[in-house]
């Protein structure tokens, strides 16, 4: 039937891993049970922070995410999915160091940015994300110009990410909603949701903006990798 087995490296953190399965489920076409996509999880939470370690110089993320990757190619995944935007820092190295097909979220979206014909995008990410410039090369190989929040956005953002989502605290995004407002004053076409974690506190439409939600990218290029349908 050349099926394949979706393999998972979660944890980072444990809320976007779930989000990411609830969203495989959400979007494959299916009648019955029987009709879904075989998937293994490792939920992983103790893989370390990687904007400390990229903050570091620090590789230590890295033996992790691939103890993590090499139990699931055992358990039978025929190919990776890594619900963490920072990660993709170290993508080259995880890659190297697994068998299988490790897909490239960050490389994804761009691709899809592309494919709606944006050629500004605003990313909202990470200081790890946003300050090794991972959206950055694949956002410029498509052709888009990226633009960030001002440093104090950048503050904030680091605020609602670590100190209310991760955290599991009551989310209020009233502050950062200012600056989006000065960003998209840039003619910005989208805002990248360029945490995986992010999406629990925006979503689409949100003050008036379209945001683009990469975890529903990955799930849709998962699902068609696997060998099956979307609805």
């Amino acid at each position: 039937m050349n099926k394949k087995v979706i393999g998972i490296i979660g944890g980072m953190g444990p809320a976007a891993t779930a989000a990411l399965f609830d969203k495989i489920i959400g979007f494959t076409s299916a009648e019955c049970d029987a009709d879904h996509i075989h998937i293994l999880v490792d939920n992983y939470p103790q893989i370390p922070d990687r904007t400390t370690a990229i903050k570091k110089n620090s590789d230590e993320p890295l033996k992790y995410i691939c103890e993590s990757g090499k139990k699931l190619i055992s358990a039978g995944a025929d190919f990776l999915l890594i619900p963490c935007n920072t990660s993709h820092f170290f993508y080259d190295k995880i890659q190297n160091c697994l068998e299988v097909p490790v897909v490239n979220m960050i490389e994804e979206t761009a691709k899809h940015c592309k494919s709606c014909g944006y050629k500004k995008v605003g990313v909202l990410a990470t200081d790890g994300t946003r300050y090794t410039g991972v959206f950055d090369t694949y956002l410029d190989k498509n052709g888009l110009t990226t633009v960030y929040p001002s440093e104090d956005g950048q503050a904030e953002l680091m605020n609602v990410i670590y100190n209310q989502v991760k955290a599991g605290k009551k989310i209020d995004t009233v502050n950062l909603s200012r600056y989006l407002y000065e960003m998209s004053r840039e003619d910005i076409d989208a805002f990248i949701l360029g945490c995986t974690e992010l999406p629990l506190a925006i979503k689409d439409g949100d003050y008036g903006l379209k945001f683009i939600n990469t975890l529903d990218i990955l799930a849709k290029v998962g699902i068609v990798k696997a060998g099956y349908k979307l609805i």
